[in-house]
């Protein structure tokens, strides 16, 4: 007789990760550490009105079951991140007409986990990631999301160029991020079907997923530094998508 493969885990840490898991339920939390000195008393609470088993040790320990210092002295041992189905994501997206963030091979986790964070805070409705040469969601990336994550649904696709096609088959505009594009994006609309195409923290967007996408637009800028990061462009974006979303829902002038 067969033994049964252990299931496959990863470790999350930092307090908003793991409590903003346990808040949405799609991942069962197997067990949580907690550094003897931190002060989480609130939370832990919560984990053990949940039935969840917990574990003190010292900070070095944290640390190495983490698999990094700076985890507010909380990790835990949780299922794998849940990626979303890209048709399931674009038919909720679509009724709702959420803005949806396509990134083409971001690398830094740091970007993606505050890109994930501006995504739940500004109201965007969904993450496509590429599945080669980019990050996926990691547990840093989950950390710099600050319990985002847990929210956003986040989908990986082979190929960005057959998914940006899905967007415009279901009549989406799909506007790709460019220092260099045709409009200034406060002057475009952004309140409808619409879909923001990012570019890599180095090269930017390669060529055929820039000729893919339907109007490239900038940032204009004033400062002697003429750049952005991907995730400060990002936010950006998804904050003037959310002012003209909510300038058409309540006929606003804001």
């Amino acid at each position: 007789m067969k033994k049964k493969k252990p299931p496959i885990q990863t470790v999350l840490y930092g307090v908003h990760p793991i409590l903003e898991t346990m808040r949405v339920g799609k991942r069962r939390i197997q067990e949580v550490f907690v550094a003897r000195e931190s002060d989480v008393q609130g939370l832990l609470r919560r984990l053990e009105a949940a039935g969840i088993p917990i574990t003190k040790v010292d900070g070095n320990q944290l640390a190495s079951i983490a698999g990094s210092p700076h985890n507010q002295g909380l990790a835990a041992r949780v299922e794998p991140f849940l990626y979303a189905d890209i048709d399931d994501m674009l038919s909720r997206c679509g009724n709702s007409e959420m803005l949806i963030l396509v990134l083409d091979e971001i690398q830094d986790p740091a970007n993606l986990g505050s890109i994930l964070r501006s995504c739940e805070c500004l109201g965007a409705g969904g993450v496509v990631l590429t599945k080669d040469r980019a990050v996926p969601v990691t547990p840093a990336v989950e950390k710099a999301a600050a319990g985002a994550s847990a929210h956003v649904p986040v989908a990986r696709v082979v190929n960005l160029v057959r998914a940006i096609e899905m967007l415009k088959d279901s009549s989406y505009w799909v506007f790709a991020a460019d220092a260099s594009g045709t409009a200034d994006v406060f002057s475009v609309d952004l309140s409808g079907k619409a879909a923001l195409v990012l570019g890599s923290e180095g090269k930017g967007l390669r060529r055929l997923v820039r000729e893919r996408c339907d109007q490239s637009v900038y940032i204009p800028m004033v400062g002697k530094i003429d750049s952005l990061s991907v995730s400060q462009s990002a936010a950006v974006i998804l904050a003037e998508s959310l002012r003209q979303r909510i300038k058409k829902r309540t006929g606003s002038s804001c």
